[in-house]
């Protein structure tokens, strides 16, 4: 079974607090990995958004980290799955420490540019060409808000966010 993980994951609830567009939040992630965690927030961020990241850690200390949203999840209701997909892009020594807990093979290097890319079957590592999915701008008829939409997604059912009419695309 192919995983699309790079690096396993630890579940852990801890509190962390980030730093957005000037603005200071207070949320729980949820799961750790080398690179990466998962931040459960009803105040996603759209992918590519720049954090400062603190994580008060169960020893007392704290990381201080900084990231870059990969997935922003919002459903309609409260649910745990809300929240964002940090990729790390610089990790302090307490972080580190703290993954080493989980997994001893953890290295010293603060930089996720020095993590290994995964390799299949044996075969060398391919750089990741994955592209910036492309997004339209959906007006909702009902408010008037607007909601972006991934392209490739156009043909699901969609609902606005603000008011939760149904949106599509005018044709």
């Amino acid at each position: 079974m192919k995983t699309r993980r790079r690096h396993q994951r630890f579940v852990r609830r801890l509190e962390t607090e980030f730093v957005a567009d000037g603005r200071r939040y207070r949320a729980i992630s949820s799961n750790f990995s080398r690179y990466g965690l998962f931040v459960r927030t009803n105040r996603a961020f759209i992918p590519g958004t720049k954090l400062d990241i603190v994580i008060h850690l169960p020893n007392g200390a704290s990381a201080q980290l900084k990231g870059l949203v990969r997935c922003a999840i919002k459903t309609p209701a409260l649910s745990p799955k809300n929240g964002m997909g940090i990729e790390l892009i610089s990790r302090d020594s307490n972080y580190i420490s703290f993954i080493k807990d989980f997994d001893p093979s953890e290295t010293d290097d603060a930089s996720p540019a020095a993590a290994p890319q995964a390799s299949h079957a044996g075969h060398a590592a391919e750089p990741d060409h994955t592209a910036t999915p492309e997004f339209v701008i959906l007006a909702c008829k009902e408010c008037g808000a607007k909601n972006k939409v991934r392209s490739e997604r156009l043909s699901h059912g969609h609902t606005c966010g603000r008011c939760g009419a149904p949106i599509s695309p005018s044709r």
